[in-house]
């Protein structure tokens, strides 16, 4: 506003000075002239300083916000921080019932392993009792096994004698066939017998008999002709029936034995 007045006065005086031509109002035209060249001057230094002032407003606006961020930034801190004191201090009250709680946990454990080594000691004194009862186990075995070596010695003993009385009896019946007499009988099965009629798969029986006035002895299946008195082991794979079959020209006798397998 105060620049369009200068210019409007500037103007009027040099309509006046064209008008009057006089001196005077030339010389108050170069002053104004010269007032209107410093105004020019104040107003481009206003607008440098007015520019000037401007950035630095933009700076410290700037400024402004990133001190605004930083208080937000530490606001932020602070209150995670206070979270953190507030939690600290909920698990400072919880300590006292942790520890009572890992001290039950600790004396139950301390149990439980006192329990294990009563446990332990029975075990041992029970692995001992049982090698003691192997040990026993193993000289019954050795003391069965001799009596078996020693009745088979018998029983050969006995087959030995049975053959012998075969052999005698066929004799007295070629004899008694020549003289015209006839005595033959059935065979008699005496006795046939199984040690274990229930045995586990893989483990072994004993089949023993005794047969008289017999000329061929068998036992079926898988064993096939016998002695007449003899014994024989046996190790079926599954629940198997046995046959003693005697012989003669009289006839024929039959005695059957079952060893079951589980």
């Amino acid at each position: 506003m105060r620049t369009i007045l200068i210019y409007s006065s500037v103007i009027a005086l040099g309509f006046s000075l064209v008008l009057t031509g006089c001196a005077k109002q030339e010389a108050e035209l170069k002053r104004l002239q010269a007032e209107l060249q410093n105004v020019k001057a104040a107003l481009e230094k206003a607008r440098s300083e007015q520019t000037d002032l401007k950035a630095r407003i933009e700076t410290l606006t700037r400024a402004r916000d990133v001190l605004a961020k930083q208080v937000n930034e530490l606001t932020a801190a602070r209150d995670q921080l206070q979270q953190q004191l507030a939690d600290a201090q909920t698990r400072t009250k919880e300590l006292p019932g942790q520890l009572s709680q890992l001290k039950s946990q600790r004396d139950a454990a301390q149990q439980q392993a006192d329990q294990l080594t009563a446990l332990r000691s029975l075990l041992r004194q029970e692995l001992d009792t049982m090698a003691k009862s192997r040990d026993a186990a193993a000289a019954e075995a050795q003391k069965a096994q001799e009596q078996v070596a020693e009745l088979t010695t018998q029983l050969q003993a006995q087959t030995e004698k049975i053959s012998e009385l075969q052999e005698q009896l066929a004799a007295a019946n070629a004899g008694a066939e020549a003289s015209g007499i006839q005595a033959i009988e059935s065979p008699a099965i005496h006795s046939f017998a199984t040690a274990r009629p229930r045995i586990n798969a893989g483990q072994s029986s004993a089949l023993s008999w005794r047969v008289s006035n017999a000329n061929r002895v068998r036992i079926e299946p898988d064993i096939g002709a016998v002695d007449a008195l003899g014994s024989r082991t046996v190790t079926p794979s599954k629940t198997t029936t046995y046959t003693l079959i005697a012989t003669n020209q009289a006839g024929e006798s039959r005695v059957t034995r079952r060893i079951e397998v589980f």
